[in-house]
């Protein structure tokens, strides 16, 4: 059995922690109090381009829906109205990129001009929104905000949301495809700042937080039962049942169930021998207190049935029980 749950990977208070920075980002220190913390991506020098970039985002068939919010601050370098672009990519193996391009004579591989652009794994462009890609020209300087959200169940799977407007809705017919390639993940936010169009931009407040669906126990499995002596009165089971929960999360497909998985061994490569022991304690406990029937319960304490055995074998057999050493004569 699956839920859908929420989980939030990034927020606006520890993305400046979470991403990595490449191009002429590397050399920019984070500035601004928390959580108005701002990364300058290019800083509008001639053809340089700078990117951060979250790897830990894995889209798998169980996503369901995720939204991707930041907030952008760009101005031109020089005294004209134009910029180059940026782009938010999501994906690594097959990717999709929503660009946003200030350059207005631009016309090349499905390009036309300024724009809300949705690009292929080739980054050739496949639709595109007449729509403003955000304030631009001397003068305009200023944040704004810019979401983007993707819903695999929504007629149109793709909405980019600039200063509270809809710029761009696309619905998709490679979103099935585009979630079932393996190893496919993270998220990356590029600039680039041209030759003749170049351009300062700096982000801040990134946020992410996505809805798949997850194996889970039921509402009477989930509650740890009371512990009643001789049980050890400390926190091993659940520590270790929380442990084996995180480990198999992630690793859920739409070709490797939930009970499938909790039946393969995750106990591999060379350990040390108590190593060994504790990764093979978390995996037992973790497998026997998740592949419970939904109407099945989690109990500490076996029904004993040998007492009950015994005494009807006494009861049917008059008292006499066979000796252990004549039972297999």
């Amino acid at each position: 059995m699956s839920i859908e749950k929420t989980v939030n990977s990034i927020n606006s208070t520890n993305w400046y922690s979470k991403f990595i920075k490449n191009g002429v980002a590397v050399g920019e220190t984070p500035t601004g109090v928390d959580p108005n913390v701002e990364l300058r991506i290019v800083t509008g020098l001639v053809s340089s381009g700078g990117s951060i970039s979250y790897s830990d985002f894995l889209i798998n068939p169980d996503l369901t829906s995720f939204e991707f919010n930041t907030e952008v601050l760009w101005s031109p370098a020089l005294s004209t109205t134009g910029g180059d672009y940026y782009q938010i990519t999501f994906g690594s193996t097959m990717s999709l990129s929503i660009l946003f391009q200030f350059w207005t004579e631009y016309t090349s591989n499905g390009f036309s001009g300024d724009g809300v652009y949705i690009l292929n794994s080739s980054n050739a462009a496949v639709f595109k929104s007449t729509t403003s890609p955000g304030p631009k020209g001397p003068g305009s300087d200023q944040w704004f905000p810019v979401r983007v959200i993707y819903n695999k169940n929504a007629a149109n799977t793709w909405t980019v949301i600039i200063n509270g407007t809809t710029v761009l809705t696309y619905n998709d017919p490679n979103a099935q495809t585009w979630q079932q390639v393996a190893n496919n993940k993270g998220v990356t936010v590029a600039a680039h700042s041209g030759g003749g169009f170049q351009m300062s931009l700096s982000l801040r407040k990134l946020g992410l937080a996505y809805n798949a669906m997850f194996p889970i126990l039921t509402a009477t499995t989930s509650t740890m039962p009371q512990k009643f002596y001789p049980s050890a009165d400390d926190s091993t089971f659940s520590s270790n049942r929380a442990a084996y929960a995180r480990t198999l999360y992630p690793r859920i497909t739409n070709v490797a169930t939930a009970a499938q998985i909790t039946k393969q061994k995750l106990v591999y490569n060379r350990h040390d021998a108590s190593s060994r022991m504790e990764r093979l304690k978390l995996q037992a406990i973790g497998q026997s207190s998740m592949r419970l029937k939904e109407t099945e319960t989690l109990q500490f304490k076996a029904p004993n049935v040998n007492d009950v055995r015994e005494a009807l074998s006494r009861t049917r057999s008059q008292g006499y029980v066979v000796p252990p050493k004549c039972q297999n004569h």
